[in-house]
């Protein structure tokens, strides 16, 4: 009997990390989703939510703050003692690139244990110095330069993982980026001019339901179709 894999998603609970989830956990109702908020209320009330909408997949709520490195090690500790493993880990809400760190070295002997292990870190297209270069991207340097940083620590995460010797090919993890756009959460000040988080949502999903994309590489969702965006 297979075992069905384990999904953590960070800041499910609104925005984009509600639409990952909401998305994913339609397309594979046999995974189960571990979604963390730091408020237990806003989190409780988006499962019960996606419950009433139909959605059928197991959830599970677990209250955690990306910034507080001790309720990091607290949670992978938890999810450690239940599940004993982690198949995919999408990070998104981070407010700095020491979270998404921390966040990938708690959980790592939980992705270790997976057959197909992934993480998948949410940047921006303002992340990309090519497209910056191109003129293809607005000129938000305080931003944009802590999305350089994020995709620079995804390529160093995935060359380190590149270059063990003690792993198999398949077992290896494997670490994205993926810009989803401009998107209709409160994190924006756009108002209704930005694309459906769950529309945003796809190039995540994408990436967790299909192990055909290489680590180490950067994606978005456009035209219908994956598009690797250059580093």
């Amino acid at each position: 009997m297979t075992t069905p894999k384990t999904i953590l998603i960070t800041g499910a609970n609104k925005g984009l990390g509600l639409g990952i989830a909401q998305v994913a956990a339609t397309r594979d109702p046999s995974a189960h989703y571990i979604l963390t908020s730091r408020n237990v209320e806003a989190g409780e009330k988006a499962i019960q939510d996606m419950k009433d909408s139909g959605i059928e997949a197991s959830f599970e709520l677990l209250q955690l703050d990306i910034t507080d490195d001790a309720e990091i090690l607290k949670a992978a500790e938890y999810v450690t003692t239940k599940h004993g493993k982690l198949d995919d880990l999408a990070e998104l809400l981070s407010v700095n690139v020491t979270s998404v760190y921390c966040m990938c070295e708690a959980f790592r002997p939980l992705l270790d244990r997976s057959s197909q292990p992934k993480v998948i870190n949410i940047t921006s297209g303002l992340g990309s110095i090519a497209n910056t270069l191109n003129t293809k991207m607005a000129s938000l340097p305080l931003y944009g330069v802590s999305k350089v940083a994020l995709n620079g620590l995804t390529a160093h995460l995935q060359a380190g993982e590149n270059a063990k010797k003690d792993k198999a090919e398949g077992s290896k993890i494997r670490f994205y980026t993926v810009a989803p756009g401009v998107l209709n959460t409160t994190l924006v000040f756009l108002h209704n001019k930005g694309k459906d988080p769950a529309v945003g949502a796809e190039v995540v999903v994408q990436l967790l339901m299909s192990d055909e994309y290489p680590g180490g590489t950067q994606w978005e969702f456009k035209d219908d179709k994956m598009q690797e965006i250059p580093w």
